[in-house]
């Protein structure tokens, strides 16, 4: 084994345990110029990520990779813990709570005065964002919430769940990925800073459909790859009752259900399994007298934000004055089912391709959202992924207003901060898989 090559990994990998611990010297973003060294400190932590792992030593006996991979991957996670929580939680916690109080979250307001009682028991309640509109997650993280909301209040609680799914996510990968380099390959997932800071650090829920995906998509990969029949109706009925449980928690998982089908091929008759559970997640919302999809559909009204690409169009061709987002879905479920139609002999592929492209035409991309498509831009080592995953914490300087001409609008400058360096990396890929030699 080269010992440079191990001492370089480990002052890298060092580099970004500091540089990932320091965010927390800075998350207070109520005060002057700290989400401008956040961003930073979690960029520069970002960059010693990707040169870590891409200096990762491949010689490395199986069981030192194991304890190193998730020494590195809970120490992050424990580091993370003491941040500042997302506001997303403040609402999380919000809807459990009235939930619990016989309050249907789909039909009321969080402003509505039926819940001014409530609110005064709910220190946080000045603080929940979009207080107008009424709950748009999806039914089954309207129930986990419930759940979660009566076990604890406190955000510690809801890092150390979602941190810990997290890692099981992890898990599910290594065995989707497999063989010797397994671990080399999933820390590109586990030890990203993004990940990290969503779940164990912003308090995000999203690695639990993270995980019922990447559970998913194994448990289809299984089907398609056992040769007894029996097994592989097993697993396709398995793939079909995951896939349904992340659709019940972010409708974003439904986008892959057409590689699913020309995976499964005719198993595919079990994926009606996949749509029914929605509905089952639904009934206890009132669905279908209530119009729970409606609720979900209040995101197209907001104003679009932080995208990869309609900003380009609306600046030449497609005016947008009022920035809505609206018009956009249509085209985006047309440009996700053609991406699917052009995998057809390479789902596995494909998945990344069709995620990636409803990420790339949504016109609200959060940076958690990016996490999504990590696991599987890991699995097919679609490494723009991952540099995006670091570029986009520059969002976060939209809590430093003053860096901008409007509020929450984004200026040249930082799109090209957070486009270009992707840009570049897909660049540079192309090159080296056009300088390798055919066999």
């Amino acid at each position: 084994m080269n010992g440079a090559l191990v001492l370089r990994f480990l002052i890298l990998l060092a580099a970004e345990i500091l540089f990932f611990g320091s965010l927390n010297l800075f998350d207070d973003w109520t005060l002057q110029l700290m989400p401008v060294r956040f961003v930073g400190a979690a960029i520069a932590s970002g960059i010693a990520f990707l040169a870590a792992v891409s200096h990762f030593p491949p010689k490395i006996d199986i069981r030192k990779q194991a304890i190193f991979f998730w020494g590195v991957a809970i120490l992050l996670r424990i580091i993370a813990l003491p941040l500042v929580p997302a506001d997303d939680l403040i609402r999380h916690q919000w809807e459990g709570k009235i939930q619990r109080a016989g309050f249907n979250p789909y039909l009321i307001t969080v402003s509505d005065p039926q819940l001014d009682d409530l609110r005064h028991d709910f220190p946080e309640a000045a603080k929940i964002n979009h207080p107008e509109l009424r709950a748009f997650d999806a039914p089954g993280a309207e129930l986990l919430f419930k759940f979660l909301s009566g076990l604890s209040d406190r955000p510690l609680f809801y890092k150390i769940i979602f941190a810990i799914i997290d890692l099981a996510a992890a898990a599910v990968l290594l065995r989707l990925i497999g063989g010797a380099q397994r671990y080399r390959d999933v820390a590109w997932y586990v030890w990203n800073p993004l990940v990290v800071y969503s779940f164990a650090g912003a308090a995000h829920f999203d690695s639990i459909m993270i995980l019922s995906l990447v559970s998913g998509i194994l448990a289809v990969v299984r089907s398609t790859s056992e040769t007894e029949t029996t097994r592989q109706w097993f697993w396709a009925f398995a793939g079909a009752l995951l896939f349904g449980i992340a659709i019940s928690l972010n409708i974003v998982a439904a986008s892959l259900l057409l590689l699913c089908v020309f995976a499964l091929r005719w198993r595919a008759i079990v994926l009606a399994v996949t749509a029914i559970i929605p509905v089952l997640f639904a009934l206890p919302f009132g669905f279908p007298k209530v119009h729970i999809w409606d609720s979900l559909a209040q995101l197209t009204q907001l104003s679009r934000l932080n995208d990869l690409f309609w900003w380009l169009i609306e600046d030449t061709i497609w005016p947008n004055p009022h920035q809505r987002t609206f018009h956009y879905l249509p085209i985006m479920i047309v440009c996700v089912v053609a991406v699917s139609f052009l995998f057809v002999r390479n789902w596995k592929r494909g998945m990344v391709w069709t995620l990636g492209t409803l990420l790339a035409l949504t016109p609200i991309l959060q940076p958690w959202y990016c996490t999504w498509i990590l696991p599987l831009a890991t699995w097919r080592r679609a490494y723009g992924w991952h540099v995006l995953s670091i570029t986009i914490f520059a969002y976060y300087l939209f809590w430093d207003e003053r860096l901008f001409v409007l509020p929450w609008h984004a200026e040249p400058w930082m799109r090209a901060l957070i486009i270009a360096p992707v840009l570049a990396a897909l660049t540079m890929l192309a090159q080296k898989q056009m300088a390798v030699p055919a066999s």
